[in-house]
C-alpha cells in the first residue's frame, strides 16, 4: 500500500523521540471509517471574590433609578428658629401625609434664620410652586385653643398648605405660625369694617345665636379711610346664615350699661369673655347669601347693630351757656322718648360781647327715625326739596328746644332732649337753640326755699317745745298705774327692736360684720384662683408636655 500522508492533526514528532507505531492496515474488504477529532472543553472558574462588587454595583444601580425616578425636588425653607427640626428625622407633611424629609439645617449667613433643606417625594413633586406654605407645626397654646398635642410624642413637623400656582419655586419664607384658613377650607371670608379693634384679636370666635360658627382670621388699618378691616371666616355650611342684610357687632368681654333705661348686662360666652368675639343675627325677611369677600359694618353692640336703617344723619349744632358736666360723646339726643341721634363733639368756646364761656355741642341726627313726621314735615315745608334738614328747620320754626336732662340719677349721666318749649327762631344755619336744663330752673327755686327757710323762728319753736316736754312729763306721772306700766311695756318694746336694729347693723353694714368678712374673703379666693389660672397657662406654655407627663418632682434640698 502506498504510503499515507501524515495526518494535519497529529502534531509532529519531537526530535529523538520514537517514531510513532504507523497505522494498521485496514482488513481487507472494509470501508474506510473517519478518525474522531478530539477537543478539549474550556472552564470557567468564577471567584467568589467577585460577587461583592457586583452586589454594589447592583445597588448603586437601584439608588441611580430611584434618585431619577422616585425622588422629588430639594428645596430651602426659611424660618426664624429651627426649634424641633432634625436633619434626617423631621418629615414634611400634608394631611398628616409625608411628602418630604428635612436633609439639612443651617443658618443664614447673616445669622438672623435658618435655612432647611428639604427633599420632596416625587408624587409631591407639585408643592415646590410659588403660592405653597410651610410652617413648624408645634404645640401651641392661643385664644383659639391648644393646637399641635400629638407633636408631644412624634416631634415636630413641617406642615404644608399646597399652592394652585404653576411656576415653580426652589426656596421659601416659612410662616411662623400655622395659617388660620388652608387653600379649599369649605366656609366662607367676608370683610368687616370699624373704628375700634376692641379686644378681638386674630383666632376670636364668631357667634350665630351663641353657637360658634368661624373665626377671625386677620385685620389691616386702612390708612386712607382710617377704619379697621377685620376678616373673619365663616365655617360651611353656616355662610349660608351670612346674607346681604346680616348685622355683625363685637361682642367681647362683658357688655354692662347704665343709663336712662336702667342696668343692661349682655354676655355670649365665656369665651368671647376671656379673648373676644363677633356676633351676627339676621333681620326679619327674606335673605340672600352674601357673596365672598363681601363688606360689612361691625358695630359695637347689638342695639346699634339691629336698630332700623338711619339714611344720612343731619349734623346740628348747639350752644349751652350752663355747665354740661355728665354729657358725654355719643350721649343721645332725645325727641319725646325716641332716640333720633348721638352727640359727636363737645367744645368749650368764649364769647367775648357777654364775656361768657358757652358750650358748642355738635351732633348727628337721623331724621328717617321721626318716620310719619318726618314726611308730614316735608310736605307741609314750603321747600320740600330741601331734604332732611329742612324737616328739621320746621320743627325748630314750631318750637323744639334742645335742653340738657338728667338721664341717671344714679350716675348724673345727661342727654339732649329735643322738645317743645318756645317759638323763638334763629334764621340761617341750622342750629337748634337751647333751653336753660331741668336743674338749671330748680336752683333759683332752692334759693328761695332755702332763704324761707331762714326766716323761721327756730329759737321760740324750740322754746315751746320743751315747755310742750315738761307738760307731757308732768302728765305722765299723773298716769294711773295701768298707763304707767303698759308706757313701760312700750318702752320695753321700743328698745328691744332698737337693740335688733343694732344687731343688724353689726351683722350686715359694720366693716368687721360676719357677711363683710365672708365677702372680702370670697373675693380673696377669687383673686388667688386668677392668680393659680394664670401660673398654670404660663406653666402649660413653656412645658406643654408636662399635660401628658406630669409635673417634674422638685430639686431635692441639698443637705449642709
Amino acid at each position: 500500500m502506498p504510503d499515507e500522508p501524515p495526518d494535519p492533526a497529529q502534531p509532529p514528532a519531537a526530535p529523538g523521540a520514537a517514531a510513532p507505531e504507523p497505522p494498521r492496515p485496514a482488513p481487507a474488504g472494509a470501508e474506510e471509517l473517519p478518525q474522531p477529532r478530539i477537543v478539549e472543553a474550556r472552564r470557567w472558574n468564577v471567584s467568589l471574590v467577585w460577587l461583592l462588587p457586583a452586589v454594589a454595583v447592583a445597588i448603586g444601580a437601584s439608588l441611580l433609578v430611584r434618585s431619577v425616578f422616585l425622588v422629588g425636588p430639594r428645596i430651602d425653607i426659611e424660618f426664624a428658629s429651627a426649634e424641633g427640626v432634625e436633619a434626617g428625622k423631621t418629615d414634611v407633611r400634608y394631611k398628616e401625609v409625608v411628602i418630604g424629609k428635612v436633609q439639612s439645617v443651617k443658618l443664614r449667613d447673616d445669622r438672623k434664620g435658618v435655612v432647611v433643606g428639604v427633599r420632596l417625594d416625587r408624587s409631591a413633586a407639585s408643592f415646590a410652586v410659588e403660592d405653597t406654605a410651610f410652617w413648624v407645626v408645634r404645640t401651641r397654646i392661643g385664644v383659639g385653643g391648644v393646637t399641635g398635642l400629638g407633636t408631644l410624642l412624634s416631634g415636630a413637623y413641617i406642615g404644608t398648605d399646597a399652592g394652585v400656582s404653576t411656576a415653580a419655586r426652589a426656596e421659601f419664607k416659612g410662616l411662623e405660625a400655622p395659617p388660620f384658613v388652608l387653600r379649599g377650607e369649605p366656609g366662607r371670608i367676608f370683610v368687616l369694617r370699624s373704628f375700634d379693634l376692641g379686644s378681638l384679636d386674630v383666632g376670636s370666635p364668631v357667634f350665630y345665636r351663641r353657637t360658634h360658627v368661624g373665626r377671625v382670621v386677620g385685620y389691616t388699618l386702612d390708612a386712607e379711610r382710617d377704619e379697621l378691616a377685620v376678616r373673619v371666616f365663616i365655617e360651611a355650611p353656616y355662610q349660608q346664615l351670612v346674607g346681604e342684610n346680616t348685622r355683625f357687632w363685637n361682642a367681647s368681654g362683658i357688655d354692662l350699661t347704665i343709663n336712662a333705661s336702667g342696668l343692661t348686662l349682655n354676655t355670649q360666652t365665656l369665651a368671647s369673655v376671656l379673648a373676644g368675639g363677633i356676633a351676627f343675627e339676621n333681620p326679619a325677611g327674606p335673605r340672600k347669601p352674601a357673596a365672598e369677600n363681601a363688606v360689612f359694618t361691625l358695630f359695637n353692640d347689638r342695639s346699634g347693630a339691629m336698630a332700623l336703617p338711619d339714611g344720612l344723619p343731619v349734623r346740628v349744632r348747639m350752644v349751652f351757656d350752663s355747665s354740661v358736666r355728665g354729657l358725654s360723646e355719643g350721649a343721645a339726643i332725645d325727641f319725646l322718648g325716641i332716640e333720633i341721634g348721638r352727640v359727636t363733639s363737645i367744645a368749650l368756646q368764649y364769647d367775648p360781647a357777654r364775656k361768657r364761656f358757652p358750650v358748642e355741642v355738635f351732633a348727628d341726627v337721623f331724621p328717617q327715625r321721626l318716620g310719619a313726621v318726618r314726611t308730614a314735615l316735608l310736605q307741609t315745608s314750603p321747600t320740600p326739596s330741601g331734604g332732611d334738614a329742612v324737616a328739621l328747620q320746621q320743627l325748630v320754626a314750631q318750637g323744639v328746644r334742645a335742653q340738657l336732662r338728667t338721664g341717671n340719677l344714679l350716675t348724673g349721666q345727661l342727654y339732649v332732649a329735643f322738645d317743645f318749649i318756645g317759638k323763638e327762631l334763629n334764621e340761617g344755619t341750622l342750629t337748634v337753640p337751647t333751653a336753660r336744663g331741668t336743674l338749671s330752673e330748680i336752683q333759683p327755686q332752692i334759693a328761695e326755699i332755702v332763704e324761707k327757710v331762714s326766716k323761721i323762728p327756730f329759737d321760740e319753736i324750740g322754746k315751746d317745745l320743751r315747755s310742750t316736754l315738761a307738760s307731757a312729763n308732768a302728765a305722765i306721772g299723773r298716769l294711773t298705774p295701768e298707763a304707767q306700766t303698759a308706757l313701760s311695756e312700750v318702752q320695753k318694746t321700743l328698745a328691744r327692736a332698737q337693740a335688733s336694729l343694732d344687731n343688724l347693723d353689726r351683722n350686715v353694714t359694720d366693716p368687721g360684720a360676719p357677711v363683710q368678712q365672708n365677702l372680702q374673703d370670697t373675693l380673696l379666693e377669687l383673686q388667688r384662683t386668677a392668680r393659680a389660672l394664670r401660673v398654670l397657662a404660663d406653666y402649660l406654655q413653656q412645658h406643654p408636655d408636662s399635660i401628658l407627663r406630669g409635673k417634674p418632682a422638685d430639686a431635692p434640698i441639698p443637705q449642709r
